[in-house]
This record gives C-alpha cells, structure tokens and sequence, in this order.
C-alpha cells in the first residue's frame, strides 16, 4: 500500500498516528504540517479505510496492530512512539500487548481504556451488518453531531463526510466488530512503563471527562492534558495544542531514562 510519511529522518523515535473510527489518516493534516519538516511521521490508513483496502485476514485488534508492526517493519522502524485517536487508542493498547518493547511513548487521544458494555457491542453488529447491506455512508449523519463539541464546522465537515463515505463496507464491518470484542484494557494502565500522554476534550459527547481523568490517573507518570474547546476531535480542533504536546512526549521517549 502507499504510506504516507515524512522523508525526513530525526535523531528521535517516530512517531505513528493512528486514525479513528471510521475515519482515515486526513484527521491529522495539521500534525502533518507540523511535524514534516523535522520529523519521521507515519499516519497511514488502516486497513479498510482512507485508500487501505480491507484485508480478510484482520479480525481482531491485535491483527491491526500485527499489520501496522509488519508495516514499520518494512519502513525499517524500530521503537516509536505511538498516537492513537478513539479507535486508534484501542489498536494502541493491542500494540502494548503484543509489542511492549518497540514502543518508546504512548498518545492517547480521546480514547478510552475500558471494554464496550453489552449494549453497545450490540449496537456495534447493528450497525456492522447495516453497513455491508447498504455501505458505511448512514455513519456520516450519526456521527457528525458527536465528534466536534458544537455544531460540526463547515470547514471540516465535507472532509470528515467524505471519509466516512468511502470506507470499505467490509472494513468498517470488520473495525466494528473487532472493537465490539475488544478485552477491558484497564488493567493494562499500571503496567504502562513508558511516557504517555492522555489529550481529552472536555466536551467530548464519546468518552466523557471523568473517564479520561479516571485512565489517566491510573497510568503511572503519565500526563493529561485537557483540550478544552474540544469534543472527540482535538487535533483538528485545537491542533496547536495537540502539535505542541505530541512534541514534547517524542522529545521526552527521546531522552536517556
């Protein structure tokens, strides 16, 4: 597949973003712009959604991190330090699980740690099934309304449809059903030995403020930053913010500890 990336080569770990559902890697042209010119970026597409085509073999969340391993394996990218935005936070902890040791830093963006309750997995298979027999395009009107902490901004709205419109059926199928199975994460904080960052929007209508406070307290050392004119999209929301501590956690997995 083609993978977007900055040529440049810094002295520091990469750093790798992982989009959100059912989104692709567009969410984070502003950390693009930003890091480019003096760092090695990785924001690839997941399987099944921007220009990735859905892979059969991918069920799990542990089989997306497998994928993006195999594919920084073939950039020749050691340790790095990983963002992950909502769904993107989930491929993060599959990533702790079965490759603690290439990670140098951990993001976590608008994300949360615990399992979906029975009623949501529930939800999930709805809307899996919806999307194979009519495409994932009915997701765009649902989802709009919760991702930003008003009314959607016009300027991201064409954009946020658009990714949202072509995705794969199978893949966003698949990314449903992969997070509807997803293991409780929570006992995985404490074991969390690297830095990590935790950005929340304060006015997130997803993950509430009192769980992103919760996970975060519950990760030794790590540091939250509340983005507060942000809902579930602080990186184009409020991406100066996002930029400028993205900077320091790849300048701190960085540093000689």
């Amino acid at each position: 597949m083609e993978l977007p990336e900055s040529p440049t080569q810094s002295a520091g770990p990469a750093l790798v973003l992982i989009h959100g559902f059912p989104l692709d890697r567009r969410i984070w042209s502003p950390q693009v712009d930003f890091f480019a010119p003096t760092h090695r970026l990785i924001p690839p597409d997941l399987p099944g959604f921007g220009v990735a085509l859905h892979e059969k073999s991918i069920q799990t969340l542990e089989d997306y991190a497998r994928w993006l391993l195999a594919v920084l394996d073939g950039l020749g990218v050691g340790s790095f330090v990983l963002g992950g935005h909502s769904m993107g936070g989930y491929v993060a902890f599959a990533m702790h699980r079965i490759a603690p040791d290439r990670l140098a830093g951990l993001a976590l963006i608008a994300t949360r740690s615990a399992a979906d309750s029975p009623e949501t997995a529930a939800t999930r298979e709805t809307n899996a099934q919806k999307a194979l027999k009519e495409g994932p395009g009915f997701l765009a009107d649902a989802m709009l309304p919760k991702l930003f902490a008003g009314d959607p901004p016009p300027a991201h709205v064409p954009t946020v449809r658009s990714m949202i419109k072509i995705a794969k059926s199978a893949g966003v199928a698949t990314a449903l059903r992969a997070m509807a199975s997803r293991p409780d994460a929570t006992p995985q904080l404490a074991t969390l030995k690297i830095p990590v960052l935790v950005i929340a929007g304060r006015q997130d209508k997803i993950v509430p403020a009192a769980e992103a406070e919760a996970m975060a307290k519950a990760i030794p050392g790590a540091r939250l930053v509340w983005a507060e004119k942000s809902g579930h999209m602080p990186m184009l929301e409020e991406p100066d913010l996002v930029n400028r501590e993205l900077l320091a956690l790849v300048k701190q997995a960085a540093a000689p500890r």
